[in-house]
């Protein structure tokens, strides 16, 4: 058959072609085998590397993770007041061991003194005072002297690894110093605050799931069989133990699957090198046709014909491979559901194709992409003409028109988050748009239709609502968000005319969770409405029958809800409580997105008999055009310049310009943040009509406030 098969091509190819047929042909499979296995060899080398560089990053990011748990702790006032002035076991465990031990896992949290002697032990009533130094070993010994040759007004805290008794620990000693000059320590040497867990196989599994690895072990000795090591160090870079794994051989493996059929293709190849090259040309440009097409299909969204994710993450990795820069826009339609519903399927692609058209057509050089559902992304490169600020605000302005379907004229808004690509990090594409994905949630928890960039600060909220966002929801469905109302006074008779509903919650899990910490959760998660609804209900019904005026705050999310006028109507019909005495605030960032959407909401509750107050005056950029366009009655001049109108003069004019900013513009004015007496006869003087702060009194009950606020006036006297 070979025979036969070789006289066929003899007679079909002149002889001076024969020899180089055959010298090209062997010399193509050669090359095929030494490039299948140098390739095999360089791929094995490479995924050990990456698999190596992963655990060592795992190693190194335990370090500073416990470190970053207990800095927070050791450098603060209060742990200062608790801990180092006075030992207090019973606020150290509300305090540090509810969240550090009952949340984070660390199962050694012990209070040393200045001689280094344990004198808090979290579980063990009865301790030795060297019982910390025997459990986490030597590393940790020298840790202490390290801690205290730190200056108290650094970051004296060391954090690393350490072994004793056969166990390997992650370990954080930090000195407990103040945060500010208002306390002061008990001696020389502060009380040192310390952490600690046990380095085990579950501790490692944890992050197992995310690295590139098959099988990891832990030991106290390093494996020389196949198994790849990883040390894990103490302070004095000793090695404590070994992080082994078997390393994943993507190379080798591929080798051999595709050895035999190798072989095999081969021999067919050799019998077909004839029929392959005189039908080559037509094959070869049929090949590249169905190329084209076939990756056009997969790069591409067949509804928008913008490039989808997958060309938009193999863009921004060429882009970044290359050194160049990246700002990744992530927007998302505000209100394409509703639509989709309403209009039908039909309707709602012609929404994204009309949709994706205004997009690019502001975008016109640089990368746009439909990333699937209602979610965009525009990808600009450093040398771009066009900077994500202005791009944000061109789409923002051109989506304030209705797209047009048929007969329909249909208002969409968009929510869009950007971020810049960090050369640091060696996770860049997909940190870029997890940044940006991030960004693009804080714009839509900021009240949607509204561009925000991305900030380190975004992630501890984005952390937050997936901690706390399940406990918050029953929280609020079961009723245990509580009301505390803080009085407002009369600025020159110190009398309690007003008070301000505030929002409390305190979990048996998480303990007091503060206001900053859990609104955010509630705007992201769509819970502020109900969590909004609950407090004003509350407050009404409280304050009813007293002769106070009610303040309440109201979220961004809550002031953009087209549901809020019908809301507060039904509250105020169901409580009772008359509108003429009901005062809600917002902040200046409201009149900032839509001055003339805001002036239309803030005039239907006024149509009410409900007043308006700018809460926060002076952290914004609220202009008098602003003051003049919007119906406010109230302006709330924001602590910040109230603090220092004692000491400095010109804190003092900046406050009588406020006022009489205020005058002019026919509002009165409420002072923030008193704390002093003198501080409230400077307000006075400056115009002020109303004081608000500690000197009198704190958020409280109401059946506290209505005892507490009949003698308000002659307690600051």
């Amino acid at each position: 058959m070979i025979v036969a098969f070789a006289r066929k091509i003899r007679s079909s190819l002149a002889s001076e072609y024969l020899l180089p047929l055959l010298l090209l042909t062997g010399a193509s499979f050669s090359c095929v085998l030494i490039l299948l296995f140098y390739g095999a060899s360089v791929q094995d080398q490479m995924q050990l590397e990456r698999e190596e560089k992963a655990l060592q990053n795992v190693v190194k990011s335990a370090s500073l993770l416990v470190r970053h748990d207990l800095q927070d702790y050791a450098k603060w006032d209060e742990a200062v007041r608790h801990i180092d002035q006075r030992v207090d076991p019973a606020w150290i465990e509300d305090n540090v061991v509810a969240y550090l031990g009952g949340t984070q896992g660390y199962n050694q949290i012990f209070v040393l003194d200045g001689e280094d002697r344990v004198v808090y032990s979290w579980k063990d009533s009865r301790f030795d005072t060297r019982v910390a130094q025997r459990r986490l070993g030597p590393d940790f010994m020298d840790s202490l002297a390290l801690v205290r040759r730190i200056p108290q007004d650094g970051a004296p805290i060391v954090s690393g690894f350490s072994r004793a008794n056969g166990q390997i620990y992650l370990f954080a000693t930090a000195a407990i110093v103040p945060l500010t000059s208002k306390v002061g320590l008990s001696g020389p040497r502060p009380k040192l605050l310390v952490i600690a867990r046990i380095v085990d196989f579950d501790w490692l599994t944890q992050f197992a799931d995310d690295l590139p690895v098959s099988v990891v072990r832990l030991s106290r000795s390093r494996d020389d069989t196949e198994q790849q090591n990883v040390a894990i160090r103490g302070l004095n870079g000793a090695p404590l133990g070994w992080i082994g794994w078997e390393p994943f051989r993507p190379g080798t493996l591929l080798r051999q699957r595709l050895a035999p059929g190798v072989v095999f293709f081969m021999l067919i190849g050799a019998m077909a090198a004839v029929l392959i090259l005189r039908r080559g040309k037509r094959a070869v440009e049929d090949l590249q046709q169905s190329e084209r097409r076939a990756r056009h299909l997969s790069d591409h969204d067949m509804l928008t014909g913008l490039p989808n994710r997958r060309a938009l993450m193999a863009r921004m990795a060429v882009a970044v491979s290359g050194g160049t820069r990246l700002t990744l826009l992530l927007m998302d339609l505000d209100g394409f559901k509703n639509a989709n519903d309403v209009y039908g399927h039909s309707a709602g692609d012609l929404l994204l194709q009309n949709a994706a058209a205004r997009i690019r057509n502001l975008a016109r050089d640089v990368t746009v992409a439909r990333l699937g559902g209602d979610e965009f992304a525009v990808l600009i490169p450093s040398e771009a003409r066009v900077s994500a600020t202005e791009l944000c605000v061109a789409i923002l302005h051109a989506f304030r028109e209705p797209l047009r379907i048929g007969a329909y004229k249909i208002r969409l808004g968009i929510s869009i988050g950007y971020a810049v690509s960090d050369p640091e990090r060696t996770d860049r594409e997909s940190e870029l748009l997890r940044r940006a994905d991030v960004a693009m949630y804080a714009a839509k928890a900021a009240g949607r239709n509204c561009f925000r960039a991305y900030e380190p600060e975004l992630d501890d909220s984005h952390r937050l609502r997936v901690q706390m966002e399940n406990d918050l929801r029953l929280a609020v469905e079961e009723g245990r968000i509580s009301v505390q109302y803080q009085p407002i006074v009369d600025a020159a008779t110190f009398e309690v005319v007003a008070v301000e509903a505030l929002a409390r919650w305190w979990d048996p899990v998480h303990g007091n969770v503060p206001p900053d910490v859990f609104i955010p959760i509630a705007e992201m998660s769509g819970l502020i409405t109900g969590l909004g609804r609950h407090v004003l209900l509350t407050a009404c019904a409280a304050m009813r029958d007293s002769k106070f005026d009610l303040a309440v705050n109201l979220s961004p999310a809550q002031f953009w809800d087209g549901e809020l006028l019908r809301e507060v109507q039904a509250i105020l019909q169901e409580t009772g409580f008359p509108p003429e005495r009901l005062e809600l605030e917002i902040t200046e960032s409201l009149m900032l997105r839509q001055p003339q959407g805001a002036c239309e909401i803030i005039d239907g509750l006024r149509a009410l008999g409900v007043r308006f107050a700018l809460d926060d005056f002076g952290t914004g950029f609220a202009g008098i055009a602003y003051l003049r366009q919007l119906h406010f009655d109230r302006l709330k001049i924001d602590k910040a310049f109230i603090t220092a109108i004692e000491s400095e003069r010109r804190a003092q004019d900046m406050l009588v310009s406020i006022t009489g900013l205020a005058r002019a513009c026919n509002l009165d004015v409420c002072a923030e943040g008193i704390e002093t007496a003198e501080q409230a006869r400077i307000a006075l003087m400056s115009g002020c009509n109303r004081l608000q702060g500690w000197l009198f009194g704190r958020p409280q009950d109401a059946e506290h406030l209505l005892a507490f606020s009949s003698d308000t006036a002659s307690r600051v006297a």
